[in-house]
């Protein structure tokens, strides 16, 4: 086993910026990924290097810093984390096999993955996320089949529309739930950075200049198909999201893209044993931070969309602020120096709270997407669970996760859940008439991810 005085796991812009802090404070890091490269999802190394360069991107500075520091920091690329235990100890499986680290102070960085209601014909090949879209074109130079529609809610639906098109993609159209006069009715809160809303602004006027429509007030009931996706039905919906099926309409396409914002990935807070709260503007639960990003365990930090989703903007502001208080915990930093570096990042993220807090209320998750899901749609799909299983359950009194876990086995698979708890939990709440945070949190156990019998036999790595 190896000891560090520092581990980060996550090398999105919450890691990469917590550990350029800590590392420029003159302490030793270890930043932990999956990817062979930082950045994360948002400024994934993208696979094919294009013709014309590109102006460095926000990720692309990160990097170089994190180069410029490399006698600092070192990078555990290609890692999963599979479980922490006592004493802030990782158990990590990569290149070199078994690994396990205790870190003196750790942070957890470990972002947020789509949500994606049931609906009928969302297990059809050709439906995916608009983050697994962006994936591919980004890590692989692959790109999705024939006519794409992109749908669900948020900027990210713009961003990837984008990159598809960018990338030679037939992008049909963007299906956005939001309608015109939501946005307008929240105005006033966006207005209050107005370097994100001209972002925003540019976006659409991409879009607008590629020739891709944008269908507003609009959601996607269902996909249809015979051994893969052909069409999908998109209906408009009210201001909770309830789709009027009568004046609905076809649209023949080969690959959606579909996803209604993002979940923060709670498996490490929790097996570090940190409380959680329920934030249904944020994505769900999360684990309870104060100012600094500290959690309920002493030496256990969050940052970035795991500890609530914000975006990466936010992300890489509350990664600093944790690298500071890692510093100054560690006792290279001096809590007045520690302050002073603090201010300008804590007025920077006041100024972003009601941009942030109007777009997040925007794009919360209304109950009609609960209602997609006819009886016999698949809601848990590790184990072929129904609706009609999850509602007959919740009927006969499983009114929380882990009541309806044990009567049905609903989220027991591969995936431990990820894919359709927090959907079940909205289920729960809807059906029920109860509070979503009174449905309880995803539980998760080690290992985190499958492993195979190679894995549990293989050669024990040399940090062992």
């Amino acid at each position: 086993m190896s000891q560090r005085p520092v581990v980060i796991v996550g090398a999105g812009p919450a890691g990469m910026a917590a550990a350029i802090t800590v590392a420029g404070c003159g302490l030793d890091v270890t930043l932990v990924d999956q990817n062979s490269h930082a950045g994360g999802q948002i400024y994934r190394v993208p696979a094919v290097t294009p013709h014309r360069p590109n102006p460095p991107t926000r990720g692309d500075q990160l990097r170089e810093q994190l180069s410029e520091l490399g006698d600092r920091i070192e990078l555990f690329s290609d890692r999963e984390v599979l479980g922490i235990f006592e004493q802030r100890r990782l158990a990590l499986r990569g290149p070199r096999g078994w690994e396990t680290l205790e870190a003196e102070h750790l942070l957890l960085a470990t972002g947020a993955y789509e949500y994606v209601p049931p609906f009928p014909g969302w297990t059809l090949p050709g439906v995916m996320t608009p983050g697994a879209a962006q994936q591919l074109v980004k890590s692989q130079g692959v790109v999705p089949e024939g006519r794409v529609l992109v749908a669900g809610t948020g900027p990210f639906l713009l961003v990837v529309a984008l990159a598809l098109h960018e990338a030679g993609v037939k992008v049909a159209g963007i299906c956005e739930t939001l309608r015109r006069r939501d946005v307008f009715w929240k105005l006033p809160g966006l207005l209050a950075d107005l370097s994100m809303l001209g972002q925003g602004h540019r976006y659409l006027k991409r879009i607008r200049q590629a020739g891709i429509p944008l269908w507003t007030g609009r959601l996607v009931t269902r996909a249809e198909g015979e051994d893969r996706l052909q069409r999908v039905l998109i209906a408009p919906c009210d201001g909770e999201w309830y789709a009027d099926h009568s004046r609905g309409h076809q649209l023949d396409v080969d690959t959606l893209c579909v996803g209604y914002g993002f979940v923060p990935r709670i498996g490490l807070p929790q097996l570090a044993g940190c409380e959680l709260t329920c934030h249904t503007e944020l994505g769900g639960w999360a684990p309870r931070v104060d100012a600094w990003g500290e959690t309920s365990v002493p030496n256990v930090w969050a940052a970035g969309d795991g500890a609530g989703v914000a975006g990466a903007v936010v992300a890489e502001l509350a990664g600093e602020l944790s690298g500071l208080a890692i510093a100054t915990r560690a006792g290279a930093l001096n809590t007045a120096t520690c302050e002073d570096r603090a201010e300008p990042v804590r007025q920077r993220l006041s100024r972003l709270a009601r941009f942030r807090g109007a777009l997040d209320r925007l794009g919360r998750i209304r109950p009609g997407l609960s209602a997609l899901a006819d009886e016999q749609t698949i809601v848990c799909r590790c184990e072929e669970l129904t609706r009609t299983e999850v509602d007959l359950a919740s009927a006969t009194g499983s009114v929380t996760l882990r009541a309806l876990k044990v009567a049905t086995r609903l989220g027991m698979g591969p995936c431990q859940g990820r894919m359709c708890q927090p959907a079940a939990a909205y289920r729960l709440a809807a059906v029920g008439q109860v509070a979503l945070d009174a449905t309880g949190p995803p539980s998760f156990r080690p290992p985190l991810t499958p492993v195979t019998l190679g894995d549990l036999a293989g050669p024990t790595g040399e940090g062992s």
